[in-house]
């Protein structure tokens, strides 16, 4: 038998798989006990500060056993003889890595709105789309939609920046 004809693996998950998985639970179970672990504050009614990284937690579990399902039932991948960069995608991954730096740089001068604007762009540029003054919009929309559910929904003040001055 020649390493062609090897027999391969027809289902069960790989370790990339397994370890994704087993990384997403882990995630998930510590902001489900730290969500725990905060305190109630005495002013609030049923729902306190502790119920979104509980929520977030519980669906990372639920999901990470949605990944361990789907990566058992999966075929195992033939070996990519003709893959394009065999290590990822590089070019996606420094824009997301650019894009991130700039956030972070802008953020406390500029304020969450101009910078979330600017990290929802530079992701959805990463990720392939091709309409940039659609996402532009769309990253603005959906910056300031961030920054008033947590300013009025959660009680929680992102940073203002510059737009502090000019209102």
């Amino acid at each position: 038998m020649t390493t062609t004809d090897a027999p391969t693996d027809k289902g069960g998950a790989s370790g990339a798989d397994r370890l994704l998985a087993g990384l997403v639970l882990v995630i998930g179970a510590f902001l489900v006990l730290q969500g725990l672990r905060l305190p109630l504050p005495l002013n609030v009614g049923y729902l306190g500060p502790q119920w979104f990284p509980i929520a977030v937690g519980v669906l990372l579990i639920v999901l990470a056993g949605a990944l361990v399902v789907q990566a058992a039932r999966k075929p195992a991948a033939p070996p990519a003889e003709d893959a394009e960069t065999p290590g990822g995608d590089w070019r996606a991954f420094g824009i997301v890595v650019a894009t991130l730096a700039a956030h972070l740089a802008v953020l406390v001068l500029l304020g969450w709105i101009p910078a979330g604007a600017v990290l929802f762009w530079g992701v959805a540029r990463a990720l392939g789309s091709s309409r940039a003054l659609f996402d532009l919009g769309v990253a603005v929309v959906f910056s300031c939609t961030v920054q008033f559910a947590f300013t009025a929904g959660l009680g929680i003040a992102l940073p203002i920046g510059l737009l502090a001055e000019v209102l």
